[in-house]
C-alpha cells in the first residue's frame, strides 16, 4: 500500500535505519563490565605473586652481598603491589623485574632464571593492558547512551515530520492501513 507514495518509503527507510542503529547501540550499552574488573584483579594477583618471588630472592642475594641499593628496590611484598593505584602496581612490579634482570647472572643460585623473570614480563605487560578495560567499557556504554538519544530523535522525527503528515493519502484507498498505522502509533503504557 505505502510503497508506491516514494516519499513514504523514504521516511519508513530512514526510520527502519534508525531502529536499527538504536537496537545495536542498545547491545553495546547492556554489556556487562564486572567481568573486565576481575579478569584485571586475577591478573593484578599473578603479576603481584611472581614479583614478589623473585623479589624475595633477588633481596636475599643483596642481603647476603650487602648490596642495600639493590635490597631497597626489591624490597617489595604484595600488599605493596595489590594495594594503591593501578599503574603503581605495574610500575613496581617493572621496577623488581628491572633490577632483578641487572642482577640475573648472580640470581641463578637463588632460583631467578630469564625465563621467570620472561615470565613476570609477560604479567605485567598483561596486567598494564588490562588496567584501561573496565574504563573504556564504562566510556564506550555512556557514549552508547548519548547517541541513542540523537538516534531516538531522529527516528521521531522520521515518524512525525514525514509518515504521519502523509499517513492521510492513504485513507480513501485503504483505510484499514491507515487505522492500523494510527494504532500502531499508539504508545501503550505497560507500568
Amino acid at each position: 500500500t505505502w510503497q508506491t507514495l516514494q516519499a513514504f518509503a523514504d521516511g519508513c527507510t530512514e526510520f527502519c535505519t534508525h531502529l536499527q542503529n538504536i537496537q545495536t547501540l542498545s547491545q553495546s550499552q547492556s554489556q556487562a563490565t564486572t567481568g573486565l574488573a576481575a579478569d584485571k584483579q586475577q591478573l593484578r594477583e599473578a603479576m603481584a605473586a611472581a614479583a614478589v618471588e623473585i623479589a624475595g630472592a633477588a633481596s636475599a642475594y643483596a642481603k647476603k652481598v650487602k648490596n642495600n641499593d639493590l635490597a631497597a628496590k626489591v624490597n617489595v611484598s604484595v600488599s605493596d603491589i595489590m594495594g594503591g593505584r593501578d599503574t603503581t602496581a605495574a610500575d613496581t612490579a617493572r621496577n623488581v623485574h628491572a633490577a632483578a634482570t641487572a642482577n640475573l647472572a648472580n640470581l641463578g643460585s637463588y632460583g631467578v632464571t630469564a625465563a621467570k623473570l620472561t615470565a613476570l614480563k609477560g604479567k605485567i605487560d598483561a596486567y598494564a593492558a588490562s588496567i584501561s578495560k573496565p574504563r573504556d567499557a564504562r566510556a564506550s556504554t555512556k557514549t552508547a547512551t548519548e547517541q541513542m538519544s540523537a538516534e531516538f530523535d531522529a527516528a521521531d522525527a522520521a515518524l512525525t515530520d514525514q509518515m504521519d503528515n502523509l499517513i492521510p493519502q492513504f485513507q480513501s484507498a485503504n483505510a484499514a492501513f491507515v487505522t492500523d498505522y494510527q494504532n500502531a502509533r499508539t504508545i501503550v503504557d505497560t507500568g
